[in-house]
């Protein structure tokens, strides 16, 4: 549970011989002309009980541990390309929608977006919910469109590594929908027919890791939490015995 945990600030733990030194060298002094307890008046010592002593320390030490900052750091793999689907609505049938399906299914560690350039473009960004997009393309139905394919189809890509991004274009009449292509994002135009789906596939085979990012998961709200709870078990005690 707790492997790979670390503290990002380990020299902060320093803080509690503060607290040490302080509690040996500086003793709590009672004022005598206030007395928060009068019960306790003519009583020669108070001596508070060993669950507030506990409490304290533990409040103190979680405190200081919140502060250092416990983290883990989570490595991920990135495996896989970002592709974007560009349909001609001119070239929508229900064989290739079934073939483009197919080609999502096989490749499942892919990222895929979707975009049909119509008056309503369909504009899907880029997604791992692979049911979800073939369910959209069963929806596709041919339509006649004025729109070009330009190279505001690199907004897709923001999210992209750098060499992972490929755009697929399929249309039956490529010079007709293609005005300009995308700066730095690969670009297949295909044209469909039965084999685009395998010449795809062996220009752009599937593969492993191709790179790895890092980010830190931060647990210091727990012992930031159990922390609060011991001041409170602390601060009970305190008013209940009347200790200053």
């Amino acid at each position: 549970m707790l492997e790979g945990i670390y503290f990002q600030f380990p020299k902060l733990g320093f803080i509690l011989f503060f607290f040490l030194a302080c509690e040996a060298l500086c003793p709590l002094r009672t004022n005598p002309l206030y007395f928060p307890r009068t019960l306790l008046f003519g009583e020669s010592e108070t001596k508070p009980p060993l669950w507030m002593w506990i409490a304290k320390w533990a409040m103190i030490s979680l405190f200081i541990v919140a502060l250092m900052s416990p983290v883990r750091e989570i490595k991920e793999e990135i495996a896989g390309y970002d592709i974007l689907l560009v349909i001609d609505p001119q070239s929508i049938s229900p064989k290739i929608i079934e073939e483009t399906q197919s080609f999502i299914e096989k490749r499942h560690n892919d990222r895929f977006a979707l975009y049909v350039p119509t008056a309503s473009p369909v504009m899907i960004p880029l997604s791992d919910n692979h049911e979800a997009l073939n369910k959209i393309l069963s929806q596709l139905t041919l339509q006649e469109s004025d729109e070009k394919v330009t190279r505001e189809i690199e907004r897709f890509f923001s999210t992209t590594s750098e060499g992972r991004g490929w755009a697929i274009i399929l249309s039956e009449d490529p010079t007709k929908l293609v005005r300009s292509l995308p700066v730095g994002v690969e670009v297949s135009v295909i044209e469909p027919n039965e084999h685009w789906v395998e010449v795809s596939e062996r220009s752009h085979p599937l593969f492993g890791v191709i790179s790895e990012q890092k980010y830190f998961v931060y647990f210091y709200i727990y012992p930031l939490f159990l922390g609060f709870l011991a001041m409170l078990l602390y601060l009970y005690g305190r008013n209940q015995k009347g200790f200053l």
